[in-house]
């Protein structure tokens, strides 16, 4: 019977407890009107959800009705809500399949948080498993996408994944049960019904116990993926150092691993890279160091990689990206307030008598000055091409340019190198060297310590 095995089913995955109440979607489709009729004949606690999507005028109305009185009828609570689908997708640029189902599962998402409801029942069956893996292998398509649904992601649970769609028909047939039938089901504009209508009924030719090796199969490629996933976790932890802000793979870690095209292109997925960028970054561990990759952006965060240098070693740097705006900051006096260098880090004056046998510090985030060559008002700002200075001990000028390169700087660290000048005379640059001119002597009676921060 379709109740024991449903109920088998729902226990054999650990869906929901037999305590819980769970919010099914219903459209008023045969699928869900079994699921709403399963849950009513075996006791288990549910409300109904009813979302019209606006797209087929006085039928979708007739679809919300009769879902209504399906409620009534099974005396749960209804939720209903209207929303013009095709103005939204319009708006927003995205298909009107998919505006139909971001809209849906955030409502659903709504309704869970405001009435405490314990998940939201699909009507997903069998068919549809075989009809999304034979769309994602032909848009082509990774591991994940072979196995199709999943009886349980997140808040969203799939308890008819057991069925076919012929054993919900025959369900139908017994208990007699009235459903609404979209006319849209049978146009084969849409590639689901394409496959639906003229593929799907082949492979059962081909192989008529089709329905028991798929969820077998299915199984088997759910397993696969979850070995490859621990393999791809650990192979990073493996490669991946982790920086401020972000994460260096060292060039010759990443040539030595197996399938690195496949390797990179999973582990930058999240971050919104694509096969190809992928492709061009491995390419550019062969050359020299500099070419960058930008991100598509997940929820409007793009991510930085460059082929880059860090700690005498070449690999790809990945980092948040954000562009660099100029800034010029003025400090009047060493106030000794920490002043904040446009949300990179802060820079901290203080000024002394000079002790006896005092001796500068060896960090090189602080710089020890001679407060008399020092004038204020100081400027702080990126430092720039043909910015010249005499670093300390040195008997003539260089570029800054030409330090940060003999320092093999990689380039978020030259990006964010920054100098302080006096009087348009550059007096540290930040970090790296100060000028010889503003050092520490026998002569020197105040020193002035400026002390960098990271935020």
């Amino acid at each position: 019977m379709l109740e024991r095995d449903f109920l088998g089913f729902i226990n054999e995955k650990r869906l929901f407890g037999c305590a819980d109440c769970i919010l099914l979607a219903v459209s008023g489709g045969l699928d869900s009107v079994v699921m709403a009729d399963l849950f009513q004949r075996t006791g288990l606690r549910f409300a109904i959800a009813h979302f019209n999507f606006g797209l087929r005028e006085d039928e979708s109305d007739g679809d919300a009705v009769f879902v209504q009185n399906m409620a009534i009828d099974y005396g749960v609570p209804f939720h209903l809500t209207r929303f013009e689908t095709k103005a939204i997708a319009a708006e927003r640029g995205i298909s009107i399949q998919m505006a139909a189902r971001d809209l849906r599962y955030d409502w659903f998402r709504q309704l869970i948080r405001a009435h405490g409801y314990n998940g939201v029942a699909t009507a997903h069956h069998q068919n549809d498993v075989l009809e999304t893996l034979l769309l994602n292998l032909t848009r082509g398509t990774g591991l994940a996408g072979l196995h199709g649904i999943s009886a349980r992601q997140d808040d969203i649970i799939r308890p008819l994944l057991f069925a076919t769609r012929q054993e919900l028909e025959a369900y139908v047939a017994i208990r007699n049960l009235s459903y609404r039938e979209d006319r849209s089901n049978a146009d084969d504009k849409y590639a689901r019904n394409r496959i639906r209508h003229h593929v799907t009924p082949i492979l059962h030719e081909l192989n008529p116990g089709l329905w028991h090796t798929l969820p077998r199969t299915v199984e088997r490629l759910r397993a696969a993926e979850a070995l490859v996933r621990d393999e791809l976790d650990r192979s990073w932890q493996v490669v991946a150092t982790p920086v401020m802000n972000g994460f260096f793979l060292p060039a010759d870690k990443l040539l030595a691993q197996p399938e690195l095209a496949f390797r990179l292109t999973e582990w930058l997925k999240p971050y919104g890279f694509t096969e190809g960028q992928t492709l061009q970054m491995i390419e550019s561990l062969h050359r020299q160091t500099g070419q960058t990759f930008l991100s598509a952006g997940i929820n409007e965060a793009v991510t930085r990689i460059t082929h880059d240098r860090l700690n005498k070693m070449t690999g790809l740097l990945l980092e948040p990206f954000r562009a660099h705006t100029p800034y010029e900051i003025d400090v009047a006096s060493w106030s000794g307030v920490p002043i904040n260098v446009a949300g990179y880090f802060t820079l901290t004056f203080g000024v002394e008598a000079k002790p006896a046998g005092f001796t500068p510090a060896t960090d090189p985030n602080s710089a020890c000055l001679d407060a008399d060559q020092v004038v204020f008002p100081v400027t702080i700002r990126p430092w720039q091409l043909g910015d010249r200075f005499r670093p300390l001990g040195m008997a003539g000028t260089k570029l800054v340019s030409d330090l940060l390169n003999d320092l093999k700087l990689s380039r978020h660290e030259r990006e964010q190198t920054a100098v302080v000048l006096s009087q348009g005379q550059i007096v540290w640059v930040i970090g790296r060297r100060i000028d010889h001119q503003y050092r520490v002597t026998t002569r020197t009676k105040n020193v002035l310590t400026i002390v960098r921060s990271d935020l």
